[in-house]
């Protein structure tokens, strides 16, 4: 996918979320064998070859192993990481996951604190990981938004996100929202988002005589494929909102970048999205 990019291309290249090494793993021992150094590991010799190569910035997810002393005695941690890394091949920053998903229970340490650094030519850069961008454990107020203000007290005017989001659990909704009665305009929309899902927009059951049962379950099709296709990225502008709220208006752009991951894993499946997101008094979304 990026044989093709020549230095300078890109000023930012942002993989997934464990990009390399799959993101399913049910215990310590099971990922045992996949975990890497901050350092020397594969992923992250990847990520500094790319960086030189294409000079630009590069960040890679990877599971991360740590040996840690204690009182002299020597233990190990593992961590769901990512490496961001200079056009000079190296390593300004590992940022551990913050708030971890019920999968990343099963081997990973909880990241000590979301994390936002200078960085010469980006300006103010922050991270994140997947679960990160939701409320704590899921059980957080929805209104506390831990990540987004974290970010916007730090000033952070780039947010770099890597993913391995779940298409088949939905993302927490703040409140039901009663769909509205269809525009020629998304009538459209939803006709191309139907067609690119595979399924022919106006197909109907030729043995059925019920046209409103018909009706209702090609209005059903539609709003499932509009629903794979936005709800999820809408998700993760609402829970950036506080960068573009009446009382937090801050002045000056703020992007985030999403990359996922796409296919299927263990039996999950991955919603693939790359996405940038752009605040000003009103958020501007951009599926890519």
């Amino acid at each position: 996918m990026i044989t093709h990019l020549q230095s300078e291309d890109v000023d930012v290249l942002v993989l997934p979320e464990m990009a390399f090494t799959g993101y399913v793993f049910t215990s310590k021992d099971h990922i045992r064998p996949y975990l890497e150094d901050a350092e020397t590991g594969p992923s992250v010799q990847w990520a500094k070859m790319q960086a030189v190569r294409l000079n630009a910035h590069v960040q890679v997810g990877y599971p991360e192993k740590r040996i840690i002393n204690k009182a002299d005695q020597f233990h190990e941690e593992f961590y769901n990481s990512i490496c961001f890394v200079s056009p000079e091949g190296k390593v300004l920053a590992t940022y551990t996951k913050h708030f971890l998903y019920y999968t990343d229970e099963n081997w990973a340490e909880e990241g000590p604190s979301f994390q936002s650094l200078p960085v010469e030519g980006l300006g103010q850069v922050g991270f994140g990981i997947c679960m990160d961008v939701n409320p704590y454990q899921f059980k957080a107020p929805f209104a506390d938004f831990e990540f987004s203000n974290f970010h916007l007290s730090q000033k952070t005017n780039l947010v770099l996100c890597s993913m391995a989001w779940n298409k088949g659990e939905e993302a927490p909704k703040k409140e039901k929202v009663e769909p509205k009665p269809k525009s020629a305009k998304s009538k459209a929309r939803a006709d191309k988002a139907v067609e690119s899902a595979g399924l022919a927009a106006g197909d109907e059951d030729e043995d059925s005589d019920d046209d409103w049962e018909d009706e209702e379950d090609e209005e059903d099709l539609e709003r499932q494929a509009l629903e794979l296709q936005y709800d999820t990225i809408n998700y993760w502008a609402v829970r950036m909102s506080p960068f573009y709220s009446q009382t937090h208006v801050p002045a000056r752009e703020t992007i985030m970048v999403v990359a996922n991951r796409i296919g299927t894993e263990a039996g999950m499946g991955l919603l693939f999205m790359l996405a940038l997101l752009e605040s000003y008094t009103v958020p501007l979304v951009k599926p890519l």
